[in-house]
């Protein structure tokens, strides 16, 4: 059994996603994920068994790291607004943070059949808290609409695409513009 190499690791988990990034998901394959971690050709399979594996793998590695806060963000509001608030504010500031991650999750997003089912269940697993505000706001009557797909893209379609959009050009996005785009996500989906 080969001895896993931490820093030759992390490299190929970078080249993932900076190739992501550049190229979109459908343009990573191993060859160029080590011509660009500067490994040898073998070396991606030596960390992932395929492609599904690969995407499944650094997907939860994404989802873990964009999550593993939210339940403590969330629980800083007392009213559902400022609950609401906190879950969307907590995940502007994640892809602030780790645009390349983002970036890649949402990529996974857009293209679900490429990673695992088991990883699509964890994923949304790890999202729980993010659930179970919006079943406490459905069950507290307090929004619009009880279909939480249309809430879930109204409180974070504007931002990503203020992100996104922004990013396009080389542009930054502050926090106060973010802040005040979410403020009017939150607005409109409570009653």
């Amino acid at each position: 059994m080969r001895k896993i190499d931490e820093q030759k690791k992390r490299s190929i988990e970078l080249a993932i996603l900076t190739i992501t990034k550049e190229q979109g998901i459908q343009g990573l394959s191993f060859g160029k994920i080590a011509k660009r971690a500067q490994v040898s050709s073998g070396a991606p399979y030596v960390y992932f068994e395929d492609k599904t594996d690969m995407l499944s793998r650094i997907y939860l590695q994404c989802k873990i790291l964009f999550d593993v806060s939210l339940r403590q963000d969330i629980d800083k509001g007392r009213s559902m607004k400022e609950r609401i608030f906190l879950s969307v504010s907590h995940f502007a500031q994640m892809y602030l943070e780790y645009p390349l991650e983002a970036n890649f999750i949402t990529e996974i997003r857009a293209n679900p059949k490429l990673i695992s089912p088991e990883a699509k269940a964890k994923g949304n697993a790890l999202a729980s808290p993010l659930t179970d505000l919006y079943e406490e706001a459905v069950a507290k009557d307090c929004l619009v609409t009880t279909n939480l797909e249309f809430i879930t893209m109204q409180l974070f379609a504007p931002f990503i695409m203020l992100i996104m959009d922004r990013s396009a050009e080389d542009q930054t996005v502050s926090i106060k513009e973010l802040n005040e785009i979410i403020e009017i996500s939150v607005n409109s989906i409570l009653k």
